[in-house]
């Protein structure tokens, strides 16, 4: 999805969308021509006719009447016995042999046009059969042995690996920027959070090891293949270590709102850099606003006088740092045309965290992380009603709060119970009894984000905690304890605001689905928008729709340990050092390319996987372009995928596609004769409507998925 997010934000006027999108038409085009020569070749190869050799489907003219606005051939020439062209619809190819078609509907037509004797009548034939070679014109793909069409019909899927091969090697060659299997962050309460996964470099990953190059996207889909019925093993190392690690986990479902797939909840890693994007900083925040300001590719190497070395490092201390103002060491380039680095002393004041005035109820506890402070002590579903005695507060302080314990100091937010003791004693419901637990937190290495969909993880005390949408407390007139709320509109002052805060809500207002923990969304939107910021919630009271305006206020006691910088994605490069090497990985990546296309479809045909996860036209031309403008490496990376895709897909027993002729011709060398023309009729009606059953459940899909867009 990440994709498709950065193809959306390219623009019509960008002479970089431009470009990235002639290359993927080129590389598109490439990818099929390549399938029909090699259909083309063999069949010359054994001396059939070939008539047309298209790229595109050249089925209709668009045309208003008898105008014809757009042919049915963008282009086309003769050159001896073949038509070559580029068909109107950009959804495959075809090479067209005598004696051959796809179309059902043609087989008795291409049965005539076979004849060596026209003058035979069709009782004649009929008793003669396509094996009696003599009797066929010798030139017709009919009148060629099983293991000749077999060539011939194959051919298109052995050119694609191939060609799948050579494009991997030729981007390995030429040098991949990748994302590296790095686990950057943890969803809260998923199987990677439990785990402890945070900051995980993933050496092996299942059957996955990948020396010198291993991505996050096959970190990603090996998970998303394996189901979530058997845990999948992990090997990794940890920041600071070189010792490997091991550990099983077992990807469940609902981690993702867009993706029906079992995931284990990782993100991918960031460097300690400001972000090469237009808005890199978050208005509102101190990074905005600091001393002398942040410029764009600026490296973090120090705060406050401890080593920056990645964005573990960063996060950490911005945890530990949480509530002071902070010195900023930053590598930066002495101009733009100098390759001399100078660093810069920026200061950086505590970000004090905005509330909405509403405080909400607690759920219960979802999950507890392995090796935490309440391993062993809290169980999933307990409820706790008391924290040190005393009101339990805001469940998304708690995590300061208990960092402040952990280090020692006394809390100032009425709302944070303290300990002389550094330890807490949480008071849970469990099984209809109160049960008093003691428990020593910890010095995060991080603060959880939180996510909408998920519940609040206390990394001090190693608990997740589900939130709700009930209020417990309110300061904002007009709602009451008890309301239950169902959406939030954010109140856009101006068009420098509008511009954006749109894209980040995308839908204004958000609506609180039933589905979703989405007041977790709403909380963090708040807590980093400027103070003073209208909004207006529309509440359920028993029954009744009550609404209500509210505005931004500033927390005394808590603060947003992010200080408004937005951190990109961590990067490497892997470069072959030989065209051996090359062609090596190319294979590699064809193999487990194509292996995972075969998984796919397995687990699609046995339910394990959701349809919904299937991608049409749009979704390769988004994933496609996205792919381009990260470099034509990438690009070539993305068509060995599409070109392993392409054989396998191709390769499927079902009828109008090869795999469908090739059974046809099997069962013809099995039994000394072609399968009955009636049933092969019926057979290859009931293949092309399926394909286009499935051509057009994809296409609507598309349209669903970038309906938002718009």
């Amino acid at each position: 999805m990440d994709c498709l997010l950065i193809a959306k934000t390219l623009t019509w006027t960008s002479p970089e969308w431009w470009w990235a999108i002639a290359q993927v038409c080129i590389g598109l085009g490439f990818v099929i021509f390549v399938h029909e020569l090699g259909h083309f070749l063999v069949a010359k190869a054994n001396g059939v006719k070939c008539e047309k050799f298209y790229v595109g489907f050249d089925f209709f003219d668009i045309k208003i009447g008898d105008l014809v606005l757009i042919p049915r051939s963008l282009m086309k020439f003769q050159w001896g016995e073949t038509e070559y062209g580029v068909g109107i619809v950009p959804l495959g190819g075809y090479v067209k042999m005598l004696g051959q078609d796809d179309n059902p509907g043609n087989m008795e037509q291409e049965l005539e046009r076979s004849k060596a004797h026209p003058d035979l009548d069709d009782e004649q034939i009929e008793r003669l059969g396509v094996l009696d070679r003599d009797k066929m014109d010798p030139r017709s793909f009919l009148a060629k042995s099983v293991i000749q069409r077999m060539a011939i019909i194959s051919a298109g899927v052995i050119f694609n690996l191939i060609t799948a091969v050579l494009f991997a090697a030729v981007a390995f060659k030429s040098g991949v920027n990748y994302n590296p299997a790095i686990i950057g962050d943890v969803n809260p309460g998923s199987p990677a959070w439990e785990e402890n996964l945070y900051g995980a470099s993933v050496t092996k990953l299942g059957d996955s090891n990948r020396d010198g190059y291993f991505p996050f996207v096959d970190l990603a889909q090996e998970v998303a293949l394996n189901g979530e019925t058997k845990p999948i093993e992990i090997e990794f190392t940890t920041p600071g270590s070189d010792e490997i690690q091991s550990t099983s986990v077992t990807p469940k479902r609902g981690l993702h709102k867009e993706l029906d797939l079992a995931l284990i909840g990782v993100e991918r890693a960031t460097v300690p850099k400001v972000t090469s994007d237009d808005n890199m900083l978050i208005e509102g925040n101190p990074a905005a606003t600091a001393n002398p300001p942040f410029q764009k590719d600026d490296l973090i190497v120090e705060i406050n006088g401890e080593k920056v070395a990645d964005s573990f490092d960063l996060k950490r201390i911005l945890a530990k740092l949480h509530d002071q103002p902070l010195t900023f060491v930053v590598e930066r380039k002495v101009s733009k045309d100098s390759e001399e680095i100078e660093k810069v002393n920026i200061q950086v004041g505590a970000n004090p965290l905005r509330t909405s005035g509403l405080v909400m109820k607690w759920g219960p506890v979802t999950a507890v992380q392995s090796n935490s402070p309440a391993k062993g002590i809290v169980q999933p579903g307990d409820q706790v009603i008391r924290l040190n005695g005393a009101d339990i507060g805001d469940l998304f302080t708690l995590e300061q709060r208990m960092t402040r314990i952990a280090q020692g100091k006394t809390s100032v937010d009425s709302d944070a119970a303290s300990s002389a003791s550094g330890t807490v004693t949480l008071t849970v419901l469990r099984d209809g009894k109160e049960l008093e637990l003691e428990i020593t937190p910890r010095v995060p290495s991080n603060f959880a984000n939180f996510y909408a969909n998920r519940p609040v993880a206390v990394n001090s005390l190693g608990i997740a905690i589900e939130s709700t949408k009930i209020v417990e407390t309110s300061n904002v007139d007009g709602i009451e304890p008890g309301d239950e709320i169902t959406s939030v509109e954010f109140l856009l002052p101006d068009d420098r605001q509008k511009e954006i805060y749109d894209k980040r809500f995308r839908n204004n207002p958000i609506e609180l689905k039933e589905a979703e923990i989405a007041w977790v969304e709403i909380r963090t939107v708040v807590a980093t928008l400027p103070e003073g910021f209208n909004f207006r919630l529309t509440a359920n009271r028993n029954g009744e729709k009550v609404e209500a305006d509210g505005v931004t206020t500033v927390s005394k006691g808590n603060f947003l340990e992010k200080r408004g910088i937005l951190l990109p994605l961590l990067e490497k490069e892997y470069r072959s050092p030989t065209w051996s090497d090359a062609i090596q990985l190319g294979a590699v990546q064809t193999y487990k390319d194509g292996t995972r296309v075969f998984k796919f479809l397995g687990k699609l045909v046995g339910g394990k996987i959701s349809p919904k996860n299937l991608g049409g036209p749009g979704t390769i031309a988004a994933v496609a372009t996205s792919e381009a403008t990260q470099g034509t490496s990438r690009l070539l990376l993305f068509m060995t995928l599409l070109s392993a895709n392409l054989a396998i897909v191709n390769f499927l027993p079902i009828p109008v596609l090869d795999g469908g002729h090739m059974l046809f011709l099997a069962y013809e060398g099995l039994f000394r004769q072609p399968p009955n023309e009636r049933v092969q009729i019926i057979l290859t009606y009931a293949g092309l409507f399926m394909i286009l059953g499935l051509m057009l459940y994809v296409i609507l899909l598309d349209i669903q998925r970038f309906s938002g867009w718009f």
